[in-house]
């Protein structure tokens, strides 16, 4: 399959079964249907955008310590909507995987992207967990600043943290479960 049609096949998937369906969404469907969907994607995009993509397909694979807001998948159905224009518009390859894997990240990586930005450059905070301190941080994606998730400072010492997605357990201490999408099961 050329990658111009596994790109078109992924946005029809995603538009049929998570963006224009009105059934209600619970965060197992759109886990699934994003593996689903991004196997083909990923397997060409990944050559292009392999920072990224191993860690999209890393997250995916885990699916039950993911947790998805309503307005993070609100986002990202906006932002899908972006990432179909571009498409439609320039289909310049190299250009989708970058914005589509930004998007499938702040679908993924727990953010409030509508209430939080960094201070600096105004890009997405995505949350984090540090190892060493065992704290939740906040990351931003474009400038990469790390601040503290419960006071909001600056970290000025980055050096040496070893950061990991932040999962539900680590969550649950800075983000009340009434924000999540529900899951089956709980």
């Amino acid at each position: 399959m050329s990658i111009y049609h596994s790109i078109d096949d992924f946005l029809h998937r995603l538009e049929s079964t998570l963006i224009s369906n009105k059934e209600p969404v619970d965060a197992n469907r759109i886990l699934a249907e994003l593996r689903a969907s991004y196997n083909e994607v990923g397997r060409n995009g990944g050559k292009l955008y392999l920072k990224y993509a191993d860690e999209i397909k890393a997250v995916l694979e885990y699916p039950e310590e993911v947790v998805i807001s309503k307005a993070m998948y609100s986002e990202f159905k906006q932002g899908f909507r972006q990432l179909k224009k571009l498409w439609q518009t320039k289909r310049n390859v190299e250009s989708f995987y970058i914005h589509c894997c930004c998007q499938i990240r702040q679908l993924l990586i727990f953010n409030r992207v509508s209430e939080e930005h960094c201070r600096s450059c105004h890009g997405t905070l995505l949350y984090y967990y540090e190892e060493n301190s065992q704290m939740v941080m906040k990351k931003c994606q474009a400038c990469r600043r790390i601040y503290s998730s419960r006071t909001g400072t600056l970290i000025s010492a980055s050096h040496g943290l070893k950061l990991s997605r932040a999962s539900k357990q680590n969550l649950q201490e800075v983000v009340s479960p009434a924000e999540w999408i529900g899951y089956c099961g709980e």
